[in-house]
């Protein structure tokens, strides 16, 4: 594996544009960017290792679901708790950043969230789920920060997500105040997931955050494009627009300046064609509707060939 995280540094430096493509190749004799048979081994017991873990933590979840009416209080709560202990335990007399420490970490950050839906069940608190969310992040952010697990903060990201969402569906008073808010929120709170995936969790000692800070620039891009859409045509929608042309613009600079990640580059650059695609609309709102729809179907198609013939000059660029 560490021949892998050298290849991994050495291709991160290529896209930082501090290593050339004449030094790449000439690292590339001495060091192989390629993997072999085992690496894809080991590949393969991280999938099948996490995948269990996941999948065990499910089962014990839908076994409460399933048996809830036939089963003393006392009992689901020594079940989860044994269950809670046990992984602990494993974590804690794992050897320190193995890969059983890691797996064991994510069995005990998801049956804690089986273990607080459980008491909030069992003695109805009346707690909204959203607080069941946000109090479940809170109580493993310890443990994801020990763990140094890309699956522990991908769970601990889910969390916040839903937290967040839950919080906006049940606060009526943020819908009837404007729905155009609801959007801007949950892109500024991608936005920060962005920036701690890409400036904080490698100094965290995270390896390779990067899907880390693809999901959460998806994530973010999904309601800022539909709020900058909307916000061409809808005045209450027009600080959505403000805060993607000033956030796309400065991320734009970033990934393909400064850092440069196509994937985040491209997301970037299709959503700008839909933006801009309703922003050709509007400014032609009045004319023919014949026109109009051949027009934007023109432009649409001969922007996207363009977006794609220029990120792929940009790959074949990055791979020399």
């Amino acid at each position: 594996m560490d021949k892998l995280r050298r290849a991994d540094q050495l291709f991160q430096w290529t896209e930082q544009q501090q290593l050339n493509a004449s030094q790449l190749q000439l690292a590339e004799t001495q060091f192989s960017l390629q993997p072999g048979q085992q690496h894809w081994l080991t590949l393969a017991n991280y999938v099948l290792l996490f995948g269990s873990v996941v999948l065990l933590s499910s089962a014990l979840i839908f076994f409460f679901a399933h048996n809830w009416p036939l089963m003393h209080y006392l009992a689901k709560f020594a079940l989860a708790g044994s269950a809670v202990l046990v992984a602990g335990s494993v974590a804690v007399f794992s050897p320190v950043k193995s890969l059983m420490q890691r797996a064991a970490m994510l069995a005990t950050a998801i049956l804690t969230g089986a273990l607080l839906a459980l008491i909030g069940q069992t003695y109805q608190t009346g707690a909204d789920i959203w607080q069941l969310f946000a109090g479940w992040a809170a109580l493993i952010t310890p443990l994801v920060l020990l763990s140094k697990s890309r699956g522990c903060y991908l769970l601990w990201f889910s969390l916040i997500e839903l937290a967040l969402l839950r919080y906006l569906d049940n606060n009526s008073w943020l819908w009837l105040l404007s729905a155009s808010y609801i959007a801007l929120y949950l892109a500024l709170a991608n936005f920060v997931l962005l920036l701690l995936s890409e400036l904080v969790l490698q100094k965290l000692g995270v390896n390779n955050p990067k899907p880390l800070a693809w999901l959460s620039a998806v994530a973010m891009m999904l309601p800022l494009t539909f709020g900058a859409t909307l916000g061409v045509w809808e005045t209450e929608y027009q600080p959505n627009l403000l805060c993607y042309l000033l956030l796309g613009t400065g991320l734009a600079l970033w990934y393909f300046r400064l850092q440069r990640d196509l994937l985040v580059f491209a997301l970037l650059l299709f959503s700008a064609i839909a933006v801009s695609t309703a922003a050709l609309a509007r400014l032609m709102a009045f004319s023919d509707n014949f026109f109009i729809i051949n027009l934007l179907a023109l432009y649409v198609i001969g922007s996207s060939a363009g977006a794609a013939v220029w990120l792929k000059k940009l790959q074949r660029e990055q791979s020399r």
